[in-house]
């Protein structure tokens, strides 16, 4: 359990909320003026991803800023629609050294699971996925359209570690069950919202919280070991299933190149044991060919998540130990040169979910690429935070109104030919 990270209570945590936006117009001191107000239509709108409606393709990324209740409401204040969970593992009584993370420039963390037990994490995504249902009343937009989409058009994706001992183990299991199927927390909820919140008492609150799933192995975790896995997400869970990939799957020499010489990060070292232990590309290629056939027989989407942070020395010695894990901007051009040879070795048929070295900058080019959902963590942790969400969202908006598309098919309708000119441009 964390040291430094307290949940609140359902009725705590919604009180708060009121309060707050009574007095201040402001919730977790974002104020209404930064909020992202949804639009029937908006362009970059998904009608059906994993089933449901997303009214932006964007969100948060699993990371620290997105274990606590706040931390996904105020993601979603700002325009994230698509939320990652942060990734839970059954050893769940973790000592944390710090600090932990150092955002300078590019960025590097030694943080790599979980603050919270899962009892507490699966606590704070069910209280989050049920105050996202009743903000939209709260603020007024539940009324503004009576033909739009069902608010609030968002997704909550789980994220799943490190390896199938502990994801098939009886807590996890547990954890897994709640989050498909949490009925009975989600009726305590709906009992207090018409004990002391009587006009949110008919929000419809769903009691599945998640249908999809991105799992995150350990670096250097086998690839028999990764595809049985996500056959066990796919089989016997009945999930909508990512993996999360590592950039050392581009090959030592191109990664060392665009990193130190092209990007000119000369101090970054990437040891040879973070290409040798990881998962390589011919056997990569069969995994995901394995995988996206056994999905399409379950009518599950299978899909590939780029990418993981790069395990690299501790150069700087700004954060403890001898090994830290970079991401940012450093890792982008990285990630979107393997998005490139990814996409083409499956002439275009890949379910890629991007997150790496994401900025308001190049997030519409990624768009582009056909990437969805795309994340973000690194940029979400500099200053402005979550409002850095907007900024996104207006750039994906001018993006798509100058080349004049009103949906993201039609902006990613070349993504062969974008993703290869944005990794060229990289």
């Amino acid at each position: 359990m964390s040291d430094v990270m307290r949940i609140q209570p359902f009725a705590t945590q919604l009180a708060r909320i009121l309060m707050e936006y009574g007095r201040n117009g402001s919730i977790f001191d974002i104020h209404k003026a930064l909020f992202y107000t949804p639009a029937p239509d908006a362009p970059f709108a998904v009608h059906d991803l994993f089933g449901h409606y997303l009214a932006t393709p964007v969100g948060p990324s699993a990371g620290p800023h997105t274990q606590l209740s706040q931390n996904i409401i105020s993601a979603y204040l700002c325009g994230g629609r698509f939320m990652e969970l942060k990734t839970v593992q059954v050893q769940d009584e973790l000592t944390i050294p710090r600090p932990c993370i150092d955002m300078t420039d590019e960025g590097y963390n030694v943080e790599w699971s979980q603050e919270l037990t899962l009892e507490q994490a699966a606590h704070e995504y069910i209280v989050a996925w049920a105050i996202l249902h009743i903000l939209p009343r709260l603020l007024g937009w539940d009324g503004q359209a009576p033909d739009r989409p069902a608010l609030p058009g968002v997704i909550f994706d789980m994220s799943v570690g490190y390896d199938f001992e502990g994801i098939t183990s009886p807590r996890m299991t547990r954890f897994l069950d709640v989050m498909a199927d949490a009925s009975a927390q989600i009726a305590e909820i709906t009992a207090c919202l018409r004990r002391q919140f009587p006009r949110c008492a008919d929000v419809d609150i769903p009691t599945r919280i998640v249908n999809s799933v991105t799992l995150s192995t350990m670096h250097g975790c086998p690839p028999d070991e990764i595809e049985r896995i996500a056959r066990y997400l796919l089989d016997q869970r009945g999930l909508h299933t990512v993996v999360k990939l590592n950039p050392t799957l581009l090959g030592r020499d191109e990664v060392r190149d665009i990193v130190n010489r092209q990007l000119g990060f000369a101090e970054i070292d990437i040891p040879d044991a973070a290409f040798d232990h990881d998962l390589q590309y011919d056997r990569a290629i069969d995994l995901i060919a394995a995988l996206k056939r056994a999905g399409a027989e379950r009518g599950l989407t299978f899909g590939v998540k780029l990418s993981n942070t790069l395990a690299t020395r501790n150069h700087t010695g700004r954060l403890p130990g001898d090994e830290t894990y970079m991401s940012g901007r450093a890792l982008y051009p990285v990630t979107m040169n393997l998005y490139d040879r990814l996409l083409h070795a499956f002439d275009g048929d890949l379910h890629v979910s991007y997150s790496a070295g994401v900025d308001a900058l190049n997030v519409a080019t990624v768009l582009s690429c056909g990437a969805l959902p795309v994340t973000g963590c690194t940029d979400l942790l500099k200053p402005g935070g979550y409002t850095r969400l907007t900024n996104w969202l207006e750039h994906i908006g001018k993006a798509m109104r100058d080349a004049g598309d009103t949906s993201l098919a039609g902006f990613s309708r070349e993504r062969l030919t974008n993703v290869g000119r944005a990794a060229a441009a990289s």
